[in-house]
């Protein structure tokens, strides 16, 4: 009888408040307005846009440059998107090489980066809108392109250095 009591006692202890993380409220990430909203939770700025195929993206901000939170694989209602992306760029510059872009890649493997149509340097980071995760999560993935956009930003600077042209 004692060992059922014990049990009794540690089931409803089980049942008992949710902790302050087990509360947090799940995001909807297709949702590109969540998106939006967990970005400013976060700290951030954030203006939900359209590009120019109508299709929904975010412009923000970190580490003092702009980059953006493209959407893909959205609805009609351009809601319920499979995923999407911080993107960046930085405009063309003779030092951007495919030997740099892929010592960067070798090394690093959530932010990558690579050379466009025009010559400008492109960076992205990829993200399913599959499921859901708190804005607890969420703000560490952001912090975590926050923190890759400033090392790809030395590494650059680290470059830019070696290829003999002033700092930026």
């Amino acid at each position: 009888m004692k060992a059922w009591m014990v049990a009794a006692v540690a089931l409803a202890g089980a049942s008992g408040p949710a902790t302050a993380a087990e509360q947090e409220k799940y995001l909807d990430l297709s949702n590109p307005e969540v998106v939006a909203s967990a970005i400013r939770t976060a700290g951030y700025k954030a203006e939900l846009k359209t590009n120019s195929k109508g299709e929904p993206l975010i412009a923000s901000s970190t580490n003092g440059s702009d980059f953006t939170v493209e959407f893909y694989g959205c609805n009609e209602a351009r809601k319920g998107c499979g995923s999407f992306q911080f993107y960046a760029w930085y405009k063309k510059d003779p030092f951007y090489t495919l030997e740099m872009i892929n010592e960067w890649n070798a090394k690093k493997r959530f932010l990558k980066v690579a050379i466009d149509g025009d010559g400008d340097l492109a960076q992205s980071m990829d993200f399913t809108s599959v499921g859901r995760v708190n804005q607890t999560a969420f703000a560490d993935m952001l912090d975590w392109y926050t923190v890759m956009d400033g090392e790809l930003g030395k590494f650059l600077s680290e470059k830019r250095t070696a290829a003999g042209k002033p700092a930026s």
